[in-house]
């Protein structure tokens, strides 16, 4: 299995970029949030790090030439984001379920239309401790660092 790259990671090198899609378009939304005709790919290769998490392309890495990365991410119950730090900030818009991101040293309930906004180099998690799964949309420049691991989770 290829590793994926993490919420906050390049997406690509120029040796795997995706061919440039021809021209705008439209994704239809599927109940379960999904996207037809989009895959959805683990969140990053398997580790003990992160649990129960995958992610769902919708710009940027479809081949556009956007300088902004769109995906949908969807933590199961009981599921973890890495508890990582980079110097790219990012902006999540909760779409469903309940869950909750670590700021720093600060805890902050999620739900339905909460929006966050990542600062850069602050530590942060996302995680859904509710029974029910987490969804929310991830925009992130599409140039980006690579992420820091903090300690253990």
């Amino acid at each position: 299995m290829n590793e994926t790259p993490s919420s906050c990671e390049v997406a690509t090198r120029p040796e795997e970029e995706a061919p440039r899609a021809a021209g705008s378009r439209v994704l239809r939304w599927q109940p379960g949030f999904r996207w037809d005709g989009v895959p959805v790919e683990a969140y990053k290769a398997s580790a003990d790090h992160w649990c129960g998490i995958n992610r769902t392309s919708l710009t940027g890495e479809r081949g556009e030439q956007t300088a902004f990365h769109v995906r949908y991410f969807e933590i199961a119950p009981g599921g973890f984001s890495s508890l990582e730090h980079h110097a790219h900030e990012h902006v999540v818009f909760v779409l469903c379920g309940r869950g909750e991101v670590r700021l720093g040293g600060d805890v902050h309930p999620l739900g339905f239309g909460d929006v966050v906004y990542v600062a850069p180099h602050e530590v942060h998690q996302f995680r859904n401790g509710s029974d029910e799964p987490f969804g929310f949309l991830c925009i992130v420049d599409a140039r980006r660092d690579v992420p820091i691991p903090v300690g253990s989770v």
